[in-house]
């Protein structure tokens, strides 16, 4: 389980939490939705290990995950997908050799010739099931797409045989069919391989689709939780009335391209 008790982060003279407490479970998708600049990102940043006092953050209260304390180093078992893929990955090499860095990192880049075929054969079936060809192995990353490459930082994720995926809003500013696939191959890995995920986002459609619990953010507290469509039938919270009635407003209509997917 993924548990957060009494947590309060701020920087300089800001606060951004003020002890918020959630509990997510291990094999299921929760989500965390909150204003931009709400401090959604410091919290997986923090349980990544990549909050750093030297940068102005304190912190006090608890992170765990199935009782291992987080914060203070990186977690293997916990595998982060970031909003900017492009950020995500090095310039150098293809993105072949960079997708198999976490198995080469786990075997102290000692790859025998029998392993390194196993790791090619998976690389190839999971690149697969996210429309990803392998064509696209022997480029760089300045020579994909934004939704290819976010495709891929979300496979290398799963390459290093996570427990549990953190994603940090993973499908914004990418086309609708992109989404789509997106959306739908993650609730595939969900069901088949039992792996859990929290995802922040303010994207209410796309949590909506892919969230058994919701937890919302507001003024650095944890204001509303529970079911995402039992929330969004009946909002208690005001940011909830007010992202609601924005997107009965939007320019797209009152469906995302998360929720058409269903």
């Amino acid at each position: 389980m993924f548990t957060i008790k009494n947590l309060s982060v701020s920087i300089g003279q800001r606060n951004l939490f003020n002890q918020i407490s959630l509990q997510a479970n291990t094999n299921e998708i929760t989500g965390l939705v909150g204003r931009s600049g709400s401090g959604k990102s410091t919290l997986f940043r923090l349980a990544l290990g990549l909050l750093t006092t030297e940068a102005g953050y304190k912190w006090e209260g608890d992170m765990d995950w199935k009782g291992i304390p987080l914060g203070k180093k990186p977690t293997p078992i916990l595998q982060p997908v970031f909003q900017d893929p492009f950020g995500s990955f090095s310039p150098f090499g293809s993105i072949g050799e960079l997708l198999l860095e976490p198995i080469r990192i786990q075997k102290k880049f000692t790859l025998s010739s029998k392993e390194k075929k196993e790791e090619w054969d998976k690389v190839e079936t999971i690149c697969h099931s996210f429309g990803l060809q392998k064509e696209l192995f022997d480029k760089t990353k300045n020579e994909l797409s934004g939704g290819q490459l976010q495709r891929f930082a979300i496979v290398r994720a799963m390459l290093a045989n996570p427990e549990y995926l953190l994603l940090d809003e993973p499908v914004t500013a990418l086309d609708v069919l992109v989404q789509k696939k997106i959306a739908e191959e993650l609730k595939e890995r969900n069901r088949t391989h039992q792996l859990g995920m929290f995802i922040v986002s303010h994207d209410i459609g796309f949590l909506s689709f892919m969230c058994d619990q919701l937890f919302v953010l507001e003024g650095g507290q944890i204001t509303e939780s529970g079911n995402p469509k039992e929330i969004f039938k009946n909002p208690k919270s005001n940011l909830m009335q007010e992202l609601i009635r924005a997107r009965s407003h939007s320019f797209g209509g009152d469906t995302s391209s998360s929720e058409s997917s269903n």
